[in-house]
C-alpha cells in the first residue's frame, strides 16, 4: 500500500502528509478484495439462492464502496470549497506558519494584559519600577 501511495501522491500530486489515503484507502481497498479470495465458494447468507462470495464480487463491491460513495462525493466536495475560497490556508498564512497566524493576536493580548498587570503592581507598590 505504501508503494502505491508513493506513486499516486507524485503522479497525481495529492497532499497527504500522514498517509490517510495510503492505510484508509489503499488498505481497506486490498483488504475487502483479498476477503474475496479467502471467502471464495463460501454462502454469503443461509439462502442458498443467494451468490456465492468471489474475489470479482468484493472487487466491484470495494470499487463501488470507496470510489463512487467515497472518493466521487468527497471530489464534489472538494471543488465547491475550492471556488468558495475556503479549502487551504491562504498562501501567505502558509508561508508564515498557521500556528503564528492564528495565535499572534492571542500572543498580543497576553502581552497586553501583563503590561497593565505590571503598571497596576507598581501603581500600588508591589514592586518597584
Amino acid at each position: 500500500a505504501y508503494k502505491m501511495h508513493y506513486w499516486v501522491e507524485r503522479k497525481f500530486k495529492i497532499d497527504d502528509a500522514v498517509g490517510a489515503v495510503a492505510v484508509h484507502g489503499y488498505a481497506g481497498f486490498y483488504g475487502v478484495w483479498i476477503a474475496g479470495f479467502v471467502l471464495w465458494g463460501y454462502p454469503a447468507s443461509m439462502n442458498p439462492d443467494y451468490a456465492l462470495i468471489t474475489p470479482w464480487g468484493q472487487f466491484i463491491g470495494a470499487v463501488i464502496m470507496f470510489g463512487v460513495l467515497g472518493f466521487i462525493p468527497a471530489y464534489i466536495m472538494s471543488l465547491i470549497l475550492n471556488a468558495m475560497g475556503v479549502l487551504r490556508i491562504p498562501p501567505r498564512v502558509e508561508l508564515a506558519g498557521l500556528d503564528l497566524a492564528e495565535y499572534h493576536g492571542r500572543y498580543l493580548d497576553e502581552a497586553d494584559v501583563y503590561d497593565a498587570e505590571v503598571k497596576e503592581a507598581k501603581a500600588r507598590g508591589l514592586i518597584n519600577g
